[in-house]
C-alpha cells in the first residue's frame, strides 16, 4: 500500500464510490471541510460522485440535499438510485420477513402498549427465556420507508439518525400481509434488529439464525441486518459501473471497514482511510489521511489535479 500523492496524482476517474461513517464523516458525524467546492468540482469534470452506506437511501439523500441528480448506493448495497430513480435493489423473501418478526417479538421487549396478539407472538418460548433480558426491536427496511412497530421515544431516537423515511405502525405482519396482497406497492431489503446494549446476543437469537442462507452481518455495535444473499456494496458498484459504463480502472473507493471490501474490490483506485481496519487497509491499494483529517477530499483534489 503506498500513501504518496504522486502515485495516483491525474487519474483519470469518472466514478467515486465513497463509505459514509468513518470515511466521508468524522468521529462526530461532520461532512469535512471543503466538500461542497470538491463536489461542484467533481460535477464540472464528469465524475459520479457516489456515497455508499447502510444508511436508508432516503437519509442520504437528504443529507445531500440541494444536489440534484446525485447517485446513492443505500442499505449497504440493496438499493441503488440516481437522480431519485432505481438502478438496482434486491428484495428479501417475505417468509423470512415474517419468520423474523416473530422471533424479535420473542426475544426483545415488547413496546410500550404491545397489544396482546402481539404478546401472543412470543408464546413458546423456552422457560426462563431470554426475552426480558433484551431492549430492542426491529427495523423492516423497504424501499419506500422503514416500518417499525416499537414506538418508544428511545427506540425512534435510535433509529431516526438511520432511517430518515420511518413509518409506526401497529403490527408488521399486516405491512407483510398488505405487500403480499398488493395492497401496497413495497418490497423489503433489509432487516435491522437494533439493541441498547451489545446486539450480538439478540441478533443469535433472531436475525442470525438465517445465516446460513441470507446475508447476516453484525453492522454496529448495536445494530445487526439481514439482507439477500450475496447483497453488498461491491455487487451494487457492479451494476452502477454496468448502468454507467465505467470500468474498474476508472473507478475511486473510500472505505473503512469490513463491508466496504466489496466494493473496495471493485475499483482500481482503492483508499483506505487510515483509521481503517486491518483487513481493509491489506485490501487496498493507497492509504488516505483519516476520515478526522478530511482525507477523501484531499485524496480527490490530487485525483483532479490536471
Amino acid at each position: 500500500m503506498v500513501s504518496y500523492p504522486s502515485s495516483y496524482a491525474g487519474a483519470q476517474i469518472r466514478l467515486v464510490a465513497v463509505d459514509m461513517d468513518g470515511t466521508l464523516l468524522d468521529d462526530e458525524k461532520n461532512f469535512p471541510p471543503g466538500l461542497d467546492e470538491l463536489l461542484d468540482q467533481l460535477e464540472e469534470h464528469g465524475i459520479v460522485f457516489v456515497p455508499a452506506s447502510g444508511r436508508q437511501v432516503w437519509t442520504l439523500i437528504n443529507m445531500f440535499h440541494g444536489r440534484a441528480g446525485m447517485t446513492f448506493i443505500g442499505e449497504n448495497g440493496a438499493i441503488v438510485m440516481r437522480d431519485g430513480r432505481e438502478i438496482s435493489s434486491a428484495p428479501l423473501d417475505l417468509a423470512t420477513v415474517r419468520e423474523s418478526v416473530r422471533l424479535v417479538r420473542q426475544y426483545a421487549l415488547p413496546r410500550p402498549g404491545a397489544t396482546a396478539a402481539h404478546e401472543d407472538a412470543g408464546e413458546g418460548a423456552p422457560e426462563g427465556s431470554l426475552r426480558e433480558n433484551f431492549d430492542g426491536g426491529l427495523v423492516v427496511c423497504g424501499k419506500n420507508c422503514a416500518y417499525v412497530e416499537r414506538t418508544d421515544e428511545a427506540f425512534l431516537a435510535a433509529v431516526a439518525p438511520y432511517y430518515t423515511r420511518t413509518q409506526c405502525v401497529d403490527d408488521l405482519v399486516k405491512v407483510i400481509d398488505d405487500i403480499e396482497q398488493g395492497r401496497i406497492d413495497e418490497a423489503i431489503i433489509k432487516l435491522a434488529v437494533y439493541s441498547a446494549g451489545d446486539v450480538t446476543a439478540l441478533a443469535d437469537q433472531t436475525l442470525g439464525r438465517f445465516a446460513r442462507s441470507h446475508q447476516f452481518a453484525i453492522s454496529a455495535a448495536n445494530w445487526a441486518d439481514l439482507q439477500d444473499r450475496g447483497v453488498d456494496k461491491g455487487r451494487a458498484l457492479r451494476a452502477l459501473q454496468d448502468y454507467l459504463g465505467v470500468t474498474p480502472g476508472q473507478t475511486a473507493v473510500f472505505g473503512d471497514a469490513g463491508n466496504d471490501l466489496s466494493m473496495i474490490a471493485q475499483a482500481e483506485f482503492s483508499f483506505a482511510m487510515e483509521n481503517a481496519s486491518a483487513d481493509v487497509r491489506a485490501a487496498a491499494r493507497f492509504l488516505a489521511p483519516s476520515n478526522n483529517e478530511a482525507g477523501v477530499v484531499k485524496v480527490l483534489q490530487v485525483l483532479l489535479a490536471e
